[in-house]
């Protein structure tokens, strides 16, 4: 029977994935033919080589690129000038976006292979002979990614068709989830591996998650859907976990180094290719720098497309904030010339330069959780419990402290209001060009009220995109979001 990613077109599991080749080392890509699961799957080597696929996904080339038009376009922190990417990012700064949008397509197509891949372990693994303990945890990790790309779409759509098994069959064309289910769901599946998955990664392979990934991605769901309680003492037992901590070797920006890319703040991560020339490195630069930047590891491409910070969110920063040196402000050209970098066109430079790149591409990780953001959501969760309270302005101060920033006493906040604010603008520090903006404005209530004061015609639908307009063509059940 022919199977289906939600009506997106399949692609063989084991044609062209990825396998672990080392204790430290990154995913490697190995290519096979096409073979079917029955025939493939047969033996634990079998079962790792299937189970590399799932991460595919997460890790091509303009993955921050990609991130950000979704993600900071659409807020007080990126525009994105020239280029032939400048009209899909037009129209998410503009709020005019459609379901045709060609980026919510992709995340879609994307979210919906890791989905199927996942459910192809899930279904044929457990008949497979190998050391039970390990396939337990192949079990887990298909599940957390399972889960992990539900938890993305839901950020985006809302609710989304829920397929749990690769045996879906292209005629069946399943509804959405409601709302319940979804979250449901995406709760029990995480809560579940987090059981499984070991502290630290599976044989140190660095990128696997664990069980800190499946319970911060747990705490952050909480987040998104307002449940105080469970995210305070979710994000709590992460920290409980004792194996993360913040960088506080020399100033903040190190911290996304080539040196200290695996150190023990960041918990779950898009983990590119240490490999020259290897097409999952990491592009942002060369959609960043402005033209006649001097490469420090030439030759690189500068593409057409300029990624630039609003000056206004350049104001939230303290002059002596460390996080600061993550911008570029002025720059030498190769004429001897220093040429500065005016209004709204400062560039973020946080993902830096690799020694070990190709012309267009780097092997800095895209990081989707940190150490940082579940002491922040620990803070802000206790706050809207709470009020202002002494916990939460010691876990703010440990961040700002390893930023090299004035901290606060429990005095400087006034009300729960005060210091909501406060914690958001932090957010906004700490995790810009993270892909974390939108999301965090959508939960403090100011996503559209953003928008509104920097003059666009935002309407409160667009707190959700629309599912993609082929989507809706391939499958008549499913019903799209209010307002598109």
């Amino acid at each position: 029977m022919k199977k289906i990613i939600n009506f997106c077109t399949l692609f063989s599991i084991v044609f062209l994935w990825l396998a672990f080749t080392g204790c430290e080392d990154a995913l490697d890509e190995k290519t096979f033919t096409t073979l079917s699961p029955n025939d493939f799957l047969t033996n634990a080597e079998d079962v790792e080589v299937v189970l590399n696929s799932v991460y595919g996904e997460l890790r091509y080339s303009d993955i921050t690129r990609d991130a950000i038009t979704l993600n900071e376009v659409n807020t007080d922190i990126h525009i994105e000038r020239n280029g032939g990417i400048f009209a899909a990012n037009e129209l998410m700064e503009e709020f005019i976006w459609t379901s045709s949008h060609s980026y919510l397509q992709s995340s879609w197509e994307r979210r919906y292979r890791t989905i199927y891949n996942a459910n192809v372990v899930l279904d044929n693994v457990p008949g497979v002979e190998m050391d039970e303990t390990r396939k337990q945890e192949v079990l887990a990790e298909a599940r957390f990614l399972r889960a992990f790309s539900y938890y993305l779409l839901f950020d985006f759509f809302g609710p989304v068709p829920l397929i749990v098994t690769s045996e879906t069959a292209v005629t069946d064309r399943p509804a959405r989830a409601t709302e319940e289910e979804m979250i449901s769901f995406i709760e029990s599946e995480l809560m579940a591996v987090s059981e499984i998955l070991p502290v630290t990664s599976p044989r140190n392979e660095y990128g696997r998650p664990t069980k800190g990934a499946a319970l911060g991605i747990l705490a952050k769901f909480y987040m998104m859907t307002k449940k105080w309680k469970e995210a305070a003492d979710t994000s709590l037992e992460v920290m409980d976990l004792g194996v993360y901590d913040l960088f506080t070797d020399g100033n903040r920006i190190n911290l996304f180094s080539p040196d200290n890319q695996r150190d023990n703040e960041f918990i779950f991560v898009a983990n590119m290719s240490d490999t020259p020339n290897d097409v999952t490195g990491n592009g942002w630069l060369s959609h960043v720098v402005p033209r006649g930047y001097q490469w420090q590891y030439p030759p690189r491409a500068i593409f057409a497309a300029e990624f630039k910070i609003r000056s206004e969110f350049l104001e939230l920063f303290e002059p002596e904030d460390e996080r600061l040196d993550a911008f570029l402000f002025e720059f030498v050209n190769a004429d001897g010339e220093t040429i500065v970098l005016g209004e709204d066109d400062a560039r973020s430079m946080k993902f830096p330069e690799y020694p070990n790149q190709d012309i267009s591409r780097a092997s800095d990780d895209f990081p989707f959780l940190r150490y940082a953001d579940i002491l922040l959501s620990r803070a802000e969760a206790l706050n809207e419990l709470n009020g202002t309270n002494q916990v939460s302005v010691d876990l703010l101060n440990l961040v700002r402290d390893a930023a090299g920033v004035s901290t606060f006493d429990i005095a400087d906040f006034a009300t729960k209001e005060a210091f909501r604010d406060f914690i958001l603008d932090e957010r906004g520090r700490e995790f810009h060009t993270e892909a974390l903006r939108r999301q965090d404005l959508i939960r403090h209530g100011k996503f559209i009220e953003s928008a509104n004061e920097r003059g666009k015609s935002a309407e409160d639908f667009r707190v959700r995109f629309p599912i993609p307009q082929t989507e809706i063509e391939r499958n008549p059940s499913l019903i799209q979001n209010d307002g598109y």
